[in-house]
């Protein structure tokens, strides 16, 4: 029933579109993404060396706002997330899978928006284009560790950009969830900061998640330091993150205590309609058991080719290498690598956005 009268509302909203952005003051917009190519990789987990895999996650969204005068402004934020290989919904629980928010924004105070948010974590060291796609390749969460992508019943706010100096500037960012449930509690802050050719990115997250039959039982506690340095050489862009998590799973008294810290480096630069992507990282964890995860290292090219702005073709590759004591003790790996073997990745992607 939800799912029938849900894309029966989309269906309606879509038809609605040209009349709502013509008001007075107001505009709607529909924008997607469709990506899709095919993946080999040399050790697969289930066998199988060739398949279909998304370049980033296809969507198509609705965003909004309205002047409300004065500097003011009222705006909103709707995305489905689908798998296209199949079809099928990236979420069986929830239709808005990804963004669905509304908030009010003002020239002096910023911004403050309500539903299910991003974290300031994803926010800030997110990346562009080339990180965000080979997080999907190989292994999971190799560059942003246990940083959270969004949060439900969610307050997010963003500051306005206050100049500090001559080309320097800076703005903060806050995220709390409201405790309607027993779930998620948890809250993010940071900032960033902007000078000349120089990016700086920092902050903080904290979660504290609660099993739903016990909730005055802790069943996994995070706490999260993240940074982003970026900068823009002309000819080349260079950038850093780093994120370093620790906490503990299971309850107050019997708990098994983790850490993870994740480091990445990429280089970005254009020739022409090609954009090259250079990109490293490593991960390491001590696991909520205590026993010492291998350390993962990813490295990554991408050789893209624009077509237009809107299309690309975005050949990469990618190799996976488990190291260090966890590996030696047969310790599990991370993701697609539970099996324990290096990996190469070799991805053929084609994205059209709209």
């Amino acid at each position: 029933m939800f799912r029938t009268s849900t894309k029966t509302w989309l269906a309606v909203a879509a038809a609605l579109v040209p009349f709502v952005a013509s008001a007075e003051g107001s505009s709607v917009s529909i924008y997607g993404r469709a990506d899709l190519g095919p993946l080999y990789q040399s050790n697969p987990k289930d066998g199988t060396n060739i398949k279909l895999n998304e370049v980033s996650a296809n969507r198509i969204g609705f965003i909004g706002s309205e002047d409300l005068g004065d500097g003011n402004s009222a705006f909103f934020r709707l995305e489905h997330r689908l798998y296209l290989a199949t079809g099928a919904e990236r979420s069986g629980t929830r239709f808005w899978t990804d963004k669905a928010w509304v908030g009010i924004k003002s020239k002096t105070l910023g911004a403050l928006s309500g539903g299910r948010v991003l974290t300031v974590g994803n926010t800030i060291v997110g990346g562009g284009d080339f990180e965000a796609m080979t997080d999907s390749i190989g292994s999971v969460n190799s560059r942003k560790g246990r940083i959270e992508n969004n949060m439900d019943n969610g307050l997010f706010y963003e500051s306005p950009w206050f100049d500090l100096a001559d080309k320097t500037k800076l703005r903060g960012f806050a995220q709390y969830t409201i405790p309607l449930s027993e779930l998620a509690s948890p809250y993010s802050v940071g900032f960033q900061l902007r000078s000349g050719d120089l990016k700086w990115d920092a902050g903080y997250q904290h979660d504290v998640y609660k099993d739903a039959l016990d909730p005055e039982t802790e069943d996994r506690l995070s706490n999260s330091m993240f940074t982003g340095l970026a900068y823009d050489f002309g000819s080349f862009v260079l950038k850093g993150t780093f994120a370093n998590s620790k906490g503990y799973q299971g309850d107050v008294v019997d708990h098994s205590p983790y850490r993870m810290r994740t480091a990445a480096l990429s280089l970005n630069k254009s020739f022409g309609k090609w954009d090259l992507g250079l990109m490293g990282t490593r991960k390491t964890e001590t696991s909520t058991s205590g026993a010492v995860q291998p350390t993962l290292d990813k490295f990554a090219v991408g050789y893209w080719y624009n077509f237009s702005k809107r299309t690309k073709f975005m050949p990469t590759i990618a190799y996976e290498r488990l190291s260090g004591d966890g590996y030696k003790s047969g310790s599990n790996g991370y993701g697609e690598n539970k099996d324990k073997k290096d990996n190469l990745y070799i991805q053929l992607g084609l994205r059209h956005e709209f």
